[in-house]
């Protein structure tokens, strides 16, 4: 009799906790199906517009404006591709500015404008720039400046290229083996051939840097060694 009463109570017990679940499911208000929700929030695409900033936005520390808002409404424009200088470079509150995008809308009622494109006066931002690639480096003649190491081993990883013609570049070498490493740090001046990859300038870079020339192979008192790698 004990056993079966203390059944009768987790029965009861079970039915009062399901009956309790139910009003509060009820009580929950559930996004419609198809409606919008944080999860599923809608995409359009939005602009040219012109609007006003009103306020900047902040990465977590509080320090890099990540957003700009702008107007009355909650609607921050948001910059996928680097932006030199960094997105507080873009305008300033008050500022008049013209942008096109996709708009994401979430049900709290904010607005989020992925920009394709931005402009406040001569101040112009677009989606579509891309950092330039790497182009070829043709079979170049010249001499060592000087070499470069690796801290972890003071292995040879570099070295400072000045061609027969056009501006001197720094060679990334990778991984040498002993051999050309022995050959690359022979009586001064070395003169060897480069041939590879130049790699772009920095995005942003305020001036511009020596080239760098990733080498794919050297060539040296008539010899090819290829060269590269990680080490």
């Amino acid at each position: 009799m004990k056993d079966l009463s203390m059944f009768r109570v987790g029965v009861l017990g079970a039915m009062l906790a399901a009956g309790t679940m139910t009003a509060l499911a009820d009580d929950a208000q559930f996004p419609p199906p198809g409606g919008e929700s944080a999860d599923n929030p809608s995409v359009t695409s939005v602009g040219p517009v012109t609007g006003t900033i009103t306020a900047l936005n902040y990465d977590a520390d509080g320090r890099t404006v990540n957003g700009l808002f702008i107007g009355a409404s909650n609607t921050m424009l948001t910059f996928e591709r680097p932006v030199c200088g960094g997105v507080g470079s873009l305008g300033k509150v008050d500022d008049s500015v013209t942008y096109s995008g996709s708009e994401v809308s979430f049900s709290r009622e904010f607005n989020s404008v992925r920009v394709t494109s931005y402009k406040d006066g001569s101040i112009t931002y677009s989606h579509t720039t891309r950092a330039p690639t790497p182009t070829r480096y043709e079979l170049t003649a010249g001499k060592i400046k000087a070499l470069n190491y690796d801290p972890r081993d003071g292995a040879i990883n570099g070295l400072f290229f000045t061609p027969m013609a056009g501006p001197e570049v720094f060679v990334d070498l990778g991984h040498v083996d002993s051999a050309v490493a022995g050959l690359l740090a022979g009586a001064a001046p070395v003169a060897l051939s480069v041939t590879g990859a130049e790699l772009p300038s920095p995005l942003c870079a305020k001036s511009a840097p020596i080239g760098v020339v990733v080498a794919s192979s050297l060539t040296i008192g008539g010899a090819l060694y290829p060269v590269g790698g990680h080490r």
